[in-house]
């Protein structure tokens, strides 16, 4: 077997992993539950392993395999024994990251897929964890931003540690879900993808474009967050109504397009 197609079914065995991976007393069929699993992930999580598959299937055919490829991949899928729900196949995706990296020789498609496979796991895994550690920070950020433009636009409104709105009147609480630094990682995820599905090399621009992603995403967030803030009809609308749905879409067509600007337009300056 040459080393690509060892890859190969070395990835598809990962995202097997993670698409088998649900709960065993979940309710419903086998078919339903697999379903579901499939539906709720986002639509950037499978753009990232088409791309993954992509560039491998591009990599050099001829080159065979070495036993520290073997060595490394047998301690990536043992990596899955450990005990944790979705850490140990997330522990393997970064495993089997390193393993291209470093084994790439020379090789700008494996780096390529490489990178990708890291965006995966930061934006599954890594990114989650440090949101953990640094959560309360992170929130007073956001609650700074969107009550600094309230405090700017609507009369009366304020803001404290993660409180934002009218005092005794309307306010909102800014917990875990509502951060901007999820779908930040999710954002990353799109531009390495398309970036490396077009050119395997980073270019000048490269990092601006990334900060207009985060920055995107973070704008977004805090237009929703402003609105919920304003009533309970606007928190109602923008929280659990179709605003939701219009702040997720506008989410990512505009992560979409400033990626696609990204890596046509950046790339040809590059």
């Amino acid at each position: 077997m040459k080393r690509r197609e060892f890859l190969i079914w070395l990835v598809c065995i990962l995202l097997a992993n993670q698409i088998f991976s649900f709960p065993a007393a979940s309710s419903g069929t086998l078919l339903e539950t697999l379903a579901t699993a499939l539906i709720s992930k986002s639509v950037f999580y499978y753009l990232g392993w088409f791309a993954v598959f992509n560039l491998l299937l591009a990599t050099d055919r001829e080159q065979p395999i070495s036993g520290i490829d073997v060595a490394v991949a047998l301690s990536a899928t043992l990596l899955n024994f450990l005990p944790g729900p979705s850490a140990p196949s997330w522990f393997s995706v970064s495993a089997v990251a390193l393993l291209l990296f470093v084994r790439s020789d020379g090789d700008s498609k494996l780096k390529a897929a490489a990178a990708v496979l890291l965006a995966l796991a930061l934006n599954g895994y890594w990114g989650p964890r440090f949101f953990d550690i640094f959560a309360y920070y992170l929130l007073r950020a956001d609650a700074a931003l969107v009550g600094a433009a309230l405090s700017l636009t609507q009369p009366g409104m304020s803001w404290h540690e993660t409180i934002i709105g009218r005092p005794g009147e309307h306010s909102v609480l800014i917990f875990n879900p509502c951060s901007s630094f999820h779908n930040i990682s999710l954002g990353l995820l799109c531009w390495v993808s398309l970036t490396k599905l077009v050119r395997t090399s980073w270019v000048r621009g490269d990092l601006a474009v990334a900060l207009a992603v985060c920055a995107a995403v973070i704008l977004w967030n805090a237009t929703r967050l402003y609105l919920m803030a304003l009533s309970n009809d606007h928190y109602t609308y923008w929280h659990q109504g179709p605003g939701e749905q219009i702040v997720a879409w506008g989410t990512t067509m505009t992560v979409l397009l400033i990626s696609l600007w990204g890596t046509v337009h950046v790339g040809r300056r590059g």
